[in-house]
């Protein structure tokens, strides 16, 4: 060490200073120093110098970036703030600087406002928005569980699972909950999981405690990994009157552990009543629309007259107008006869026109053969038309269409099927051809798209 003397042991600056620097960091190695931040600056390079001081004194203050890093708050100049470093001697400008190693906010007013300050940032980043919350999949496969493997919380979340929906795959991370390594570990946990990528929900939580004891789900990693995670998280971090700012950026937040496993999974016999009460539904829809269907049927084929008995009638009706038309043709031969003799017989009373006779019979035999020509296309036209009607009557008919190799199938009731859920294998069905019928058992039935 320096010590006073003549000028032939004096020491340089530097050295003084260098001695004083070991000096200081050797007696103020671990110091605890709380006070208000008078200044605060972070530059570019990531240090953060400040100033200290409780009213009376200050102190130049540096927190280099490696442990800027691992703080949980942004401070300010006004805050107050406790920092634990050491005390040395800043060579360049000959000062004392105290070298901060970690800083937490001072009191418990201090926490709440920091606090509140990440909270209001995060919200304006919009990591609390409503609109980006994912809804929960109704039936989960695979279920992540981040929380401590020595708390109740875990045997909360197991036991809830178990009870409701015992078929879910469950992927555990045990995680440290508490304390200042619990965030750190906390987000690596979350990464895993993403990593791993076969959760389809996450279940991020712990059991109550004190508000001091949830900090860890208040650091702002955490927070912006649980925003980020690629599948809903539900945020099950204490009770119901505890709130972390996990709680909002989850997608969906429980109070306790066991209300986030009810969260994320139904009761398993109450999907078995759901589905027996809907099958019987459907049931019963099904029922009634085959009902209405038959009785539309039964309606529908008491207003269709046989089509044999159709074919019958047109084969009548035609048969009535062949005779009217021969009847109603050799009527008129007959009168034309009848006028024809009258006049002949006129005219050989007449005498004197016995010159005019010749000429009358000639025009007579002209008109006969006229007539008979006439009453002869007429007869063919009528007889032409009759044909045609009578083959698109044969072609309306739906024996036609079973001349062409079709059948009408119908049950023992009678009913023609026209589709195959009509009937099932082992019925017996009766086949009508173009000519007789089949007697058949139905071995397979399908249905086309």
């Amino acid at each position: 060490m320096a010590q006073q003397g003549t000028l032939d042991n004096s020491v340089t600056v530097s050295e003084l200073l260098a001695e004083l620097g070991q000096t200081l960091e050797a007696g103020f190695s671990s110091v605890v120093l709380s006070g208000e931040l008078l200044s605060f600056k972070q530059p570019a390079s990531g240090h953060n110098y400040f100033t200290m001081g409780d009213g009376k004194a200050a102190i130049d203050c540096v927190m280099w970036r490696s442990a800027v890093q691992k703080l949980s708050f942004e401070p300010e100049a006004g805050d107050e703030v406790v920092c634990r470093g050491s005390v040395s001697v800043y060579p360049k400008q000959g000062r004392m600087q105290f070298y901060a190693r970690s800083m937490h906010p001072a009191g418990e007013g201090a926490a709440r406002r920091a606090l509140e300050k990440l909270r209001h940032k995060l919200q304006e980043e919009g990591l609390f928005d409503d609109d980006r919350k994912r809804e929960l999949p109704f039936l989960p496969r695979t279920i992540g569980v981040v929380t401590s493997r020595s708390g109740a919380a875990l045997h909360d979340i197991l036991v809830t699972l178990r009870r409701r929906y015992a078929g879910a795959r469950v992927v555990i991370r045990a995680a440290t909950v508490q304390g200042p390594g619990a965030p750190a570990d906390l987000c690596l946990a979350m990464s895993e999981l993403a990593e791993f990528g076969a959760c389809d929900v996450v279940i991020l939580g712990r059991g109550g405690g004190a508000s001091e004891d949830l900090a860890a789900f208040n650091d702002e990693k955490l927070v912006r990994a649980v925003a980020a995670f690629p599948a809903p998280v539900v945020s099950a971090v204490g009770h119901e009157t505890d709130f972390s700012l996990c709680d909002f950026a989850a997608d969906r937040r429980a109070a306790t552990p066991t209300a986030a496993a009810e969260l994320v999974v139904p009761v398993y016999s109450d999907l078995l009543a759901d589905l027996d009460q809907r099958s019987l539904r459907l049931r019963s829809a099904m029922q009634r629309r085959v009902e209405s269907e038959g009785y539309r049927l039964r309606a529908a084929r008491a207003g269709l007259k046989d089509p044999a008995l159709r074919v019958a009638e047109g084969r009548q009706r035609s048969d009535e107008l062949g005779v009217a038309l021969e009847r109603a043709l050799t009527g008129r031969v007959s009168q034309a006869r009848e006028q024809l003799t009258g006049l002949a017989s006129s005219l050989a009373l007449v005498g004197p026109g016995q010159r005019m006779l010749p000429r009358c019979r000639s025009a007579t035999e002209s008109v006969t053969v006229a007539l008979r020509s006439a009453l002869t296309r007429r007869y063919q036209l009528a007889g032409n038309a009759l044909a045609t009607a009578e083959s698109r009557l044969a072609a309306l008919s739906p024996l036609a269409v079973l001349e062409r190799g079709y059948c009408v199938a119908t049950d023992s009731s009678g009913a023609a099927l026209t589709v195959a859920s009509q009937a099932v294998p082992g019925d017996n069905l009766d086949l009508r051809l173009h000519r007789g019928a089949l007697r058949a058992q139905v071995l397979l039935t399908t249905e086309d798209e």
